[in-house]
């Protein structure tokens, strides 16, 4: 099952990386068309094509706004791809022999992107925006689960200077808009002892709302129907500034300084949640977070239990 799971991977990938060489492909099945066509490619007649009216990202134009950025000091490298299976997993590769501090990914597509746990992300064509980025952090290691907090703080920071404002954070790594998520974020930890080593993958819809409903149950927002395009490539070049300054600020300062802010941006604080753990359920109030990034409940008589790692699930969720 494996095996036939990645080869089937790597033929998509393999179509796909044809359409953006030579702008379409001829599918030899109709679930092959299907397939392809779920990434975000558009079928016409027989033939998949690129997507019409995409706003493709500009690898020199992003990297160029970074540069003269002055707060953007530590920055390796920025790289846009055009079809990975995973941003993250890309870069995981790659710290196997080198640094990955201040190194950016982009990517056009994803065709195997993740989520916690394994989960899948989709990630269509053009359509969204998916990065990863290197950083080390010289923290205590006990301090690791709040990076997932403060990269939601740098974020929501990000989307909020499109004018976007009714963006809420739902621990302890969705990016929620009116109430519906829009984004996540997935940290993978390289080296787990001082200075931490990280990947931090970020993905956000954006145009691709209406492909990601067909394959996914709960309810989804698009940043597209709150702001009026082109907006990838502003926001790229935002997410990368606003992630590597809260990352700095975090080294020096700890999350005390974030929240305040995580504060105001908390979808969950005062609201009756569940949490699902590998071990148990937990019924309660979620009351704020924890230095070290734990969620607080509250259960029926009083106490306040802290939750290290979950599923939290709501009335509208």
């Amino acid at each position: 099952m494996c095996s036939q799971f990645l080869e089937e991977s790597t033929k998509l990938a393999q179509i796909c990386e044809q359409i953006f060489a030579t702008g379409e492909y001829v599918p030899s099945t109709g679930a092959e068309a299907e397939a392809v066509r779920s990434l975000g490619f558009e079928l016409r007649g027989s033939t998949l094509v690129l997507p019409a009216g995409i706003e493709y990202l500009d690898e020199s134009c992003i990297e160029q706004e970074l540069r003269n950025n002055t707060r953007v000091s530590h920055l390796n490298s920025v790289v846009v791809k055009k079809c990975v299976g995973s941003t993250n997993q890309e870069l995981l590769m790659l710290a196997r022999s080198s640094d990955l501090s201040g190194t950016v990914l982009f990517a056009e597509l994803q065709t195997s992107g993740r989520g916690r746990f394994g989960r899948s992300w989709h990630s269509p064509v053009g359509r969204n925006l998916a990065v990863s980025l290197g950083a080390r952090v010289s923290r205590d290691p006990d301090d690791l689960g709040a990076i997932s907090l403060i990269i939601g703080v740098a974020v929501a920071n990000a989307i909020q200077e499109l004018g976007i404002d009714d963006i809420t954070l739902k621990w302890p790594n969705d990016i929620l808009l009116d109430k519906r998520k829009v984004g996540g974020i997935l940290v993978d930890v390289v080296h787990a002892m001082s200075p931490i080593e990280i990947v931090v993958g970020i993905g956000l819809n954006i145009g691709g709302g209406p492909l990601i409903g067909e394959v996914v149950d709960n309810p989804i927002a698009d940043l597209l129907d709150h702001c009026s395009p082109p907006i990838r490539n502003r926001l790229a070049v935002s997410i990368v500034r606003n992630v590597y300054d809260a990352i700095r600020s975090f080294e020096s300062q700890g999350f005390h300084v974030f929240r305040e802010r995580w504060s105001a941006l908390d979808a969950l604080s005062g609201i009756s949640v569940t949490v699902s753990t590998p071990g148990e359920s937990i019924q309660g109030i979620a009351r704020d977070v924890r230095q070290t990034g734990e969620l607080c409940i509250e259960l029926e008589d009083g106490t306040i239990h802290h939750v290290i790692a979950g599923d939290v699930s709501l009335d509208y969720t």
